[in-house]
């Protein structure tokens, strides 16, 4: 059966005996920036943790990624950079989550090989020390977002070597740009643990729900290249119900 997983923005979106009904996972969107204070954020992950405490499904968590710069030159973005990467990874094994995104950072417009090559060995330095500190022992998942073809992503989990480091693909953002979903399966199909399927117009990353169409050529590829990630629907959705059962009769 297909593994599913739906994203949740806030915690009243997390209706427990939904998800329980229909077998699938969470992967919980509410830490994506900590604008929260100590006080409220520590409240906000023991209700997760109390909701969580009998769900056996998949449990995510999407990490920080704005203005976020972990090997930057600057030392002082790279230590707040570091500060609340640390965090999330502290939060995931707090609430015991199989995995934790991250987005990749990368920048496409970084042409020189030498550069790409020495930034990607500081990025493997940056994962094994934070690692270790947080003692995170889930699949932190790297995501695709401002990179025009597979290669660059494919250089960076290639050059970190690490097995608990995968690929989460957006092909939301894979549609930004004009390289084929199919060249970005085929390029990273060793790597590939997990995918965010929404959809969007090619210029506007608008998180819609993507068209049957879209759904069929997706399972068309997955079979193509014998992969079974876990797939994320990060969209809104009138009825998660209804949307399960999509994918459970289209895939």
């Amino acid at each position: 059966m297909v593994k599913l997983v739906k994203c949740v923005k806030n915690i009243i979106d997390f209706n427990l005996d939904e998800f329980n009904k229909l077998n699938i996972g969470v992967e919980i969107q509410d830490f994506v920036n900590f604008s929260l204070n100590g006080i409220l954020m520590e409240n906000r992950v023991i209700k997760y943790k109390e909701l969580l405490y009998n769900f056996n499904n998949i449990i995510s968590l999407h990490g920080p990624f704005l203005d976020l710069k972990p090997i930057s030159p600057d030392p002082d973005i790279r230590r707040i950079s570091y500060n609340k990467y640390l965090k999330a990874l502290i939060i995931a094994k707090e609430l015991n989550s199989d995995y934790i995104i991250f987005h990749s950072q990368i920048n496409p417009h970084l042409k020189e090989p030498n550069l790409i090559r020495m930034m990607n060995s500081k990025t493997k330095e940056f994962w094994v020390e934070i690692l270790d500190e947080s003692d995170y022992e889930g699949v932190v998942l790297i995501e695709n977002i401002f990179e025009d073809d597979p290669q660059l992503l494919k250089e960076y989990i290639e050059a970190i070597n690490m097995p608990n480091i995968r690929i989460n693909l957006d092909i939301g953002h894979v549609k930004l740009n004009e390289v084929s979903l199919e060249n970005w399966i085929a390029e990273l199909k060793d790597y590939i643990e997990y995918i965010h399927i929404h959809s969007n117009n090619g210029k506007y990353d608008e998180h819609k729900s993507p068209t049957e169409f879209e759904i069929l050529k997706l399972n068309h590829l997955l079979k193509k290249y014998n992969i079974n990630p876990v797939l994320g629907l990060e969209y809104t959705t009138e009825s998660i119900e209804n949307e399960v059962n999509r994918y459970r009769k289209l895939i």
